[in-house]
């Protein structure tokens, strides 16, 4: 009777250590991380969290939405939050903050710029509410909707449904239609916790057609960024936990999407931005479980990732690294996005987001 306990004591312990090393082999844990960069970086300072950022390409003013989410962890009931901008064609320019003529409470997560047939510009924003960070929400989490011209915003109208329970980014395909990734299947603290060490895949993507939701997308490993091809035709998934980019044939007319491949990147993939040639940004988190604990302790470093995913044809994909640290430039990179030859990071709690000039002499070739 004692050897069968201590077998099945045995058995159980060797389990959980299986367990444990999965976990942290799938978060990436044993990875070694190699600084490089094509970029040379300047930290941007005076607005921290910076979690999304995406650039109108007329004009080349960047916008950013953040919130200062290390003040809403202490406690603090009004962190500084809001949305930025930050113009790329003048050299050492200050980011400012945008006046919006919006009453409520801003706490912004993903943002999309969407430009309309009629050339005006709309800023989608999901709102987390009161406070925003990695595993609690509080409050009623909505979808802004801003137009923005002569530098301001104004809004047009807020989008509320008990279906927008984890919403994390966003990409419109109309004046007030638009795509939302559902973060997490499950809405309690400890089923969140169980989905992100577990990797379940019980997240999915939701489609607003300005009247209600509808789920189009699902089985996903924690569904974070979200993106549009420049055809329109093929929508982009972040997997975070999944590791993965999740590719999606989009019906332009029914708005259906039918899943037709993903892209293993091997790295938490956060925010994704498509450019018009084509080409896939992915802000990455190399090491889940640093990221985790970086969120609880800014002293613990989480390092921070940039890939550049380029379709090619017979819908084949080709995978480069362009930047990568250990967290002490810029920890918990969130969000990449490209213009020209300069290169916006993110990042979700850090005092500061990253302002990169490719170096002389270098191109996507040299890439990792």
């Amino acid at each position: 009777m004692k050897k069968k306990i201590i077998l099945i004591v045995a058995i159980v312990i060797v389990l959980i250590g299986v367990l444990l090393i999965k976990t942290l082999w799938n978060a990436g844990e044993f990875k070694s991380i190699e600084p490089f960069s094509l970029y040379s970086c300047v930290a941007v300072r005076g607005f921290p969290g910076t979690e999304d950022l995406d650039v109108d390409r007329g004009t080349g003013v960047a916008l950013g939405s953040f919130t200062d989410r290390r003040a809403a962890i202490a406690g603090e009931r009004h962190p500084y939050s809001g949305i930025l901008a930050y113009d790329l064609k003048v050299r050492d320019s200050k980011p400012i903050l945008l006046k919006t003529d919006f009453k409520g409470r801003l706490t912004p997560h993903g943002i999309n710029l969407y430009r309309a047939p009629d050339g005006s510009r709309v800023l989608f924003v999901v709102n987390m509410g009161e406070d925003s960070h990695f595993f609690e929400t509080t409050g009623e989490c909505t979808v802004e909707i801003f137009s923005y011209r002569d530098g301001k915003l104004y809004h047009r109208e807020t989008i509320k449904s008990p279906e927008l329970t984890t919403p994390n980014d966003l990409v419109g395909v109309g004046l007030r239609q638009f795509y939302v990734t559902i973060d997490h299947g499950w809405t309690s603290k400890w089923g969140k916790m169980l989905e992100n060490y577990l990797q379940l895949p019980v997240s999915y993507v939701l489609y607003y057609d300005g009247r209600q939701f509808k789920k189009v997308a699902g089985g996903i490993g924690y569904a974070n960024g979200i993106a549009l091809s420049p055809d329109g035709k093929t929508v982009y998934v972040g997997a975070t936990v999944g590791r993965k980019i999740h590719v999606y044939s989009r019906n332009v007319e029914t708005r259906e999407l039918t899943e037709k491949t993903s892209i293993k990147l091997d790295t938490g993939v956060d925010n994704l931005k498509v450019l018009p040639d084509g080409s896939i940004w992915a802000g990455c988190h190399s090491r889940l479980l640093s990221f985790v604990a970086h969120s609880k302790d800014p002293k613990k470093l989480s390092p921070s990732e940039v890939v550049r995913v380029m379709p090619v044809k017979d819908d084949g994909y080709d995978l480069s690294r362009v930047y990568q640290n250990d967290g002490r430039e810029l920890s918990g990179s969130s969000v990449a996005v490209s213009w020209e030859d300069r290169l916006l990071i993110g990042t979700i709690y850090e005092d500061r987001f990253l302002d990169c000039s490719l170096l002389t002499g270098k191109n996507m070739d040299d890439a990792r």
